[in-house]
């Protein structure tokens, strides 16, 4: 997709926003500068995740790694597995268990330290009971016509803590779909509180099905950059449901059948929709318009 330069100024005030708590102000603009002339010099195959891993590993150069992030998500993970047995539960009473499924993993992308400044449980807890939030339902129409023909699902994952609420979509397509074998990916090295395969571990997908990873640190799937068995399985699966901005910034317009889920938390991707600020939506490869 193409890199805007909302998004390029965004991801730059990112990486300053995680420096401030530095004093070496020759150090920090030694580091601003750096990844202001990697923006500035990347090709238009470069999608916002990629650019981000690569600020990522300039910032770490500079500053070292954040020690706080894997206690974060761990913490993250924990909440949610608390949250799990009552989730279920009120996804069971709903009246379409495989939709709110669906509804409950898009309110879980709300859980992104990288596209919000300040992540709160409160007001991720009240997402479940905003009365506007629904699934599009000529989109789910659509979806479900495809899970019906399908065989071979990937689901790639996003967030930590939201991927309890994959773990509780997989098990409801697992139920409607019993004959469709379902791969999950996540993230292949730390990618800010991105899932990887410690996360799935903590987090029972591994108990759930097959997980693969994107062998990198980028918060989202380059399709060239993926090893040839990871690309082999998202080249013959026969669908494939994405979560969050990031998969949907580095896959939109490669043409497989991928249905994106994810909630809009910027400027950029409210704008981009049309919709106001933590809007979910369900948008085809196929069909969306941008």
């Amino acid at each position: 997709m193409q890199l805007y330069a909302k998004c390029m100024c965004c991801m730059i005030n990112q990486q300053e926003r995680q420096i401030r708590k530095f004093d070496d102000e020759e150090r920090k603009a030694a580091f601003i500068k750096e990844i202001m002339t990697l923006t500035g010099s990347c090709g238009p195959e470069y999608s916002a995740p990629w650019i981000l891993a690569l600020m990522t590993e300039i910032r770490e150069k500079y500053f070292g790694k954040d020690e706080e992030m894997p206690r974060k998500k761990r913490e993250f993970n924990q909440f949610l597995l608390d949250l799990e047995d009552e989730l279920a539960q009120m996804i069971q009473e709903s009246g379409d268990a495989l939709k709110e499924a669906m509804r409950f993993a898009r309110i879980g992308n709300y859980i992104d330290f990288s596209a919000l400044e300040h992540v709160s449980k409160e007001e991720f807890l009240k997402l479940f009971h905003n009365e506007k939030d629904s699934i599009d339902e000529t989109e789910y129409a659509y979806l479900l016509k495809d899970l019906e023909q399908a065989s071979e699902l990937v689901y790639i994952m996003d967030n930590c803590g939201e991927i309890v609420l994959d773990k509780l979509l997989i098990r409801e397509l697992k139920k409607s779909y019993p004959n469709l074998h379902i791969t999950a990916m996540v993230r292949g090295r730390e990618a800010v509180n991105d899932a990887t395969m410690e996360d799935a571990e903590m987090t029972g997908i591994t108990g759930e099905v097959p997980v693969i990873t994107n062998n990198s640190s980028i918060t989202g799937v380059v399709l060239s950059e993926l090893p040839e068995e990871t690309r082999e399985v998202l080249d013959k699966a026969d669908l494939i449901l994405a979560k969050g901005q990031g998969n949907f910034e580095s896959l939109h317009g490669c043409g497989k059948n991928i249905y994106y889920l994810f909630l809009c938390k910027c400027e950029l991707f409210s704008g981009r929709f049309q919709v106001e600020q933590f809007q979910g939506m369900l948008v085809s490869e196929k069909r969306v318009r941008i």
